[in-house]
């Protein structure tokens, strides 16, 4: 008789649970090491050094220099990379609500995983297309780096606290203001346009100086001729002024309970 052998159960539950318990804590390691403060500077001194040096090589007196400066940024891609892997492997523990294939999936669309990627761009472009027209785009990808200033800023953080404290709002006072400029850049072109077909000569240039009169910039490159373009445009003038300070009160409402917050809570600490 032929004794068939099983595997027992109890010893897979085990060996999985021994498996996850594993990668938990490799995950909870990594998201540690990127939360030490020297792996923060260190990366923050890359991400100034590489946007001063991007500045810097656009003068013509750092000629002599802007092979030391690429270099520079080809270095501080190659951190930024391995940050980015990091990361990717640290993203269950960011995101524990879901398991963790679909945790990294989320963060490489976030806000900061697409930063973070922008920021590797620059060294696969040199490493794969070397002395190629290709990498004078490695430069253009630096442009959007300073955004990686956001996760290691707190006054950055702290301006994203308190638009999304009042994100409702602003939303409403924007959208008032996009119909707004929509139904005064239409209504100049057609009052307009017979009087100067070349500054009005479509819809386009009306929204263009809307724009610029809303904002109450005034270029003074595209302005109305006719008595009630002008009439038009001192209405919409004050309108602008009006409207632009209903989102800068309440930015500023919600700075001060921000603050305001934060000194109740140190109160209490110092308390207790």
């Amino acid at each position: 008789m032929e004794i068939k052998h099983r595997a027992h159960p109890t010893i897979s539950a085990r060996g999985r649970k021994r498996f996850v318990i594993h990668h938990e804590k490799l995950y909870l390691a990594v998201h540690r090491y990127l939360t030490t403060r020297w792996f923060r500077y260190t990366v923050l001194f890359f991400i100034v050094g590489a946007i001063f040096s991007v500045i810097c090589s656009s003068f013509e007196s750092s000629a002599p220099y802007r092979l030391q400066l690429y270099s520079f940024c080809y270095l501080a891609s190659f951190v930024f990379t391995v940050e980015y892997v990091l990361r990717i492997i640290a993203a269950p523990v960011q995101y524990r609500q879901y398991r963790a294939w679909r945790s990294r999936f989320r963060y490489l669309f976030s806000f900061y995983g697409l930063i973070d990627f922008v920021a590797v761009i620059p060294f696969l472009i040199i490493y794969l297309y070397r002395e190629t027209i290709f990498v004078h785009l490695a430069v253009l990808a630096y442009i959007l780096m300073i955004f990686k200033l956001i996760r290691y800023s707190r006054s950055f953080q702290l301006i994203g606290r308190v638009l999304q404290m009042v994100k409702d709002e602003l939303i409403t006072a924007c959208t008032a203001c996009g119909i707004l400029l929509g139904f005064s850049g239409i209504l100049m072109y057609y009052i307009e346009h017979e009087a100067q077909p070349e500054a009005f000569a479509n819809i386009g240039d009306g929204f263009w100086w809307a724009v610029v009169t809303f904002t109450t910039v005034g270029y003074g490159d595209v302005y109305p001729v006719t008595a009630l373009g002008r009439l038009l445009s001192g209405v919409i003038c004050m309108v602008g002024i009006a409207m632009i300070a209903i989102p800068t009160g309440l930015i500023s409402s919600a700075f001060m309970s921000l603050i305001q917050e934060k000194k109740r809570k140190e109160e209490e600490e110092h308390k207790n």
